[in-house]
């Protein structure tokens, strides 16, 4: 038995002017991304289960893009099925993946460090140059073993001005990303944001 959490795939989240805005933003902050991290035990380590780079500073697209999906919390409770709870912080950060970038299966249900608030829904902000560039870095979600029903894991593709979002306990991986020789404006850039518990 394997079930396949739901999952809402919102497409234009944002004008195409602000979406154009963000990534030459990221663009033009290029040096400013650093290798990304996984955390165990509260402790920031770099892995090759994760291999990206992650900016952590970017306002003021960083309130924009916590304001915009405070505004879904409703529509994203009711879509993913999830009982509804006080909602607390946005995490934020924008990811970009080049050519061998990747991200293996994982959960996204950590506690907040600083807070010590659980996650309980993940959203990603998908942005890239057009005509794309790179091939693969497909979001999968997988399934689990329970209930009723033989369901298959998912791709879902990293559509330019879409958001992607699911329960945070349901298991995913970014899919190997393929960009050879293409600038670091073509690489595929996304905003991961986390709803925390108040």
């Amino acid at each position: 038995m394997a079930r396949l959490f739901p999952y809402m795939h919102i497409q234009n989240f944002f004008s195409d002017e602000l979406n154009a805005e963000i990534l030459a933003y990221a663009v033009k902050r290029q040096l400013d991304f650093k290798q990304s991290v996984i955390y165990s035990r509260g402790i920031p380590k770099i892995a090759e289960s994760r291999i990206s780079l992650t900016l952590k500073d970017f306002e003021p697209y960083k309130s924009i893009i916590q304001e915009n999906v405070r505004k879904r919390i409703p529509e994203l409770i009711d879509g993913l099925k999830i009982s509804k709870f006080s909602t607390g912080e946005i995490e934020t950060e924008f990811v970009c993946y080049g050519d061998g970038s990747l991200f293996k299966p994982h959960i996204d249900t950590a506690v907040h460090r600083k807070t010590g608030k659980p996650r309980v829904i993940s959203a990603i902000y998908y942005l890239h140059s057009l005509p794309k560039k790179f091939e693969g870095g497909n979001l999968r979600i997988h399934t689990i073993a329970i209930g009723g029903g033989m369901e298959k894991s998912i791709d879902i593709s990293p559509h330019n001005n879409s958001l992607l979002a699911f329960p945070s306990f349901a298991p995913h991986e970014v899919r190997p990303v393929t960009a050879p020789r293409i600038d670091f404006k073509d690489f595929r850039f996304a905003i991961n944001c986390c709803i925390l518990k108040a």
